[in-house]
């Protein structure tokens, strides 16, 4: 036989099971805007059934609803996807980001760039091919390399600070990445324990997906779940980076680049045993960055540099001075017109302490100090030969061609090209590696916007829907109350038969 006050309590836990659930309801309300929030479902099912007699043997009758669990909406490979997209996606929006400034160093729009200096020189060298006799010709071209030297130095000088600006931002990140790994190892001892008695830790668990999503931007993990709840989180090289409330640290070495002096930066684990690689993310795009892009930009200002120094001299000194004496370097130092025509490829005999192979050509150009003396801008090479004179502008017409025009008299350290297209192939590759860096940017946003709404739409919380439930829990609840009223009005009836 049913209890007489069975009922009242199946209302009860009836009562109790709705309001719990319109708790959680406001709860996923109150959180719509909470950033890594996961909506929360109460599951209710039916309380253990009484037996009871019945007119054609045993039977069970319901006796009520209870909580089996409150779970949170979320999908481990949806997560995953989004942890590597997010990755993918902050690899090429920081190329995309560097490599614009890296551009703009090239950019010879307002005529302030070595293309423009280039052009400068060029002209000075055609004027003083035709007036070698004038002052002011001369004085013009000495000042015109100077303008170039300058220039070329100021934009070397702007991509070792880009390079340096790419190793404070590793550091920085690397800090980081300690700062959330500590935290999720923080969150997992939580949650074991939390666990530990069967509870889902629904909130802890979002907090720790959100560091996830936060680690995620810097570089790419393999996150495993553990049967205890806790998290493996894996980097590059097989580095386990956290593990159950342990998180490994990683340390950052500081270093200077050979040839060009900017910073560099080593990232190592467990004491500096172990070096750590990274792939994909921030930290990835600016170690290749600095290491590869910037360096060959570098290396290619060098080139050129060499280049003047080792074969626009090699040219000037075939040619005479206004004086019709042997010529001397145009760029670096002076060695002796006794010395061979290119030094600074085999080195000079008179002088032999300045370096055949220095750690930077960028960082040794310069214009012959000479020439700056008294009157030593008629130590300028514009004669081809004594013979010709001092009005010749041989020489100075081939080194006017040696800059731009001539294929024959090129750079042979530059492909023969000349130093005007050497440096436009520069302009030219930093265009379409930042324009192929803007695509992939945009491309894999594209990719990433997908899988972020996907898990929107699996974890997010929906204002209509939550609506609909309260309204709908609101309802169950007010029935049962009503049943609870009506039961407490029959036993009132009963407990007053008399």
């Amino acid at each position: 036989m049913a209890s007489t006050f069975g009922g009242l309590n199946i209302m009860t836990l009836g009562m109790s099971a709705q309001q719990l659930s319109q708790n959680t309801t406001g709860h996923n309300v109150a959180n719509s805007k909470t950033d890594g929030y996961s909506r929360q479902t109460v599951n209710l099912i039916t309380t253990t059934p009484q037996q009871i007699y019945t007119a054609n043997g045993m039977s069970v009758a319901g006796t009520g609803v209870t909580t089996a669990s409150i779970t949170r909406a979320r999908d481990f490979l949806v997560d995953t996807q989004y942890w590597q997209k997010n990755a993918t996606k902050n690899y090429w929006s920081t190329q995309g980001e560097v490599l614009a400034k890296v551009e703009n160093v090239f950019n010879d729009t307002k005529n302030t760039g070595i293309q423009n200096a280039i052009e400068l020189f060029h002209t000075a060298l055609g004027t003083l091919a035709s007036n070698a006799g004038e002052p002011s010709a001369r004085t013009s071209a000495r000042e015109a390399a100077s303008a170039l030297v300058e220039t070329m130095k100021t934009s070397g000088n702007n991509l070792v600070s880009q390079a340096n600006d790419a190793s404070s931002r590793i550091d920085t990140q690397i800090t980081q990445v300690n700062s959330v790994s500590k935290q999720i190892a923080a969150l997992n001892k939580q949650i074991v324990s939390q666990e530990a008695t069967g509870a889902t830790a629904n909130d802890l668990r979002d907090q720790r997906d959100k560091l996830v999503d936060e680690l995620s931007a810097f570089t790419e993990v393999n996150v495993s779940e553990e049967k205890n709840g806790s998290y493996t989180v894996m980097i590059a090289g097989g580095i386990s980076l956290v593990q159950g409330d342990h998180a490994t640290e990683l340390t950052v070495e500081h270093g200077r680049n050979t040839p060009y002096g900017y910073d560099t930066t080593k990232v190592t684990a467990l004491n500096g045993t172990v070096n750590v690689s990274f792939k994909n993310g921030s930290i990835a795009s600016l170690t290749n960055l600095r290491d590869t892009t910037i360096n060959g930009y570098l290396a290619d200002l060098d080139a050129m540099a060499q280049s003047l120094l080792q074969d626009f001299n090699a040219q000037h000194k075939q040619g005479k001075t206004k004086d019709l004496n042997a010529a001397d370097n145009f760029f670096g130092e002076s060695f002796g017109t006794a010395s061979t025509v290119n030094d600074y490829a085999t080195g000079g005999a008179n002088d032999p302490t300045v370096q055949t192979s220095p750690a930077s050509w960028l960082s040794i150009l310069k214009v012959n100090e000479d020439f700056y003396g008294t009157d030593g801008y008629n130590l300028i090479a514009a004669a081809g030969s004594s013979a010709a004179g001092s009005a010749d502008g041989t020489t100075a017409t081939a080194l006017k061609n040696w800059l731009v025009d001539d294929p024959a008299t090129a750079s042979a350290s530059l492909g023969k090209n000349s130093l005007s297209s050497y440096y436009g192939s520069i302009v030219s590759s930093a265009g379409v590696q930042t324009q192929q860096a803007k695509n992939m940017t945009t491309n894999q946003t594209v990719i990433f916007d997908s899988v972020a709404t996907t898990r929107q739409s699996v974890s997010g919380v929906s204002m209509d829907e939550e609506l609909s439930n309260m309204i709908k829990f609101q309802q169950a609840y007010a029935a049962c109350g009503k049943m609870l009223a009506t039961m407490d009005s029959m036993l009132d009836s009963l407990i007053n038969i008399r």
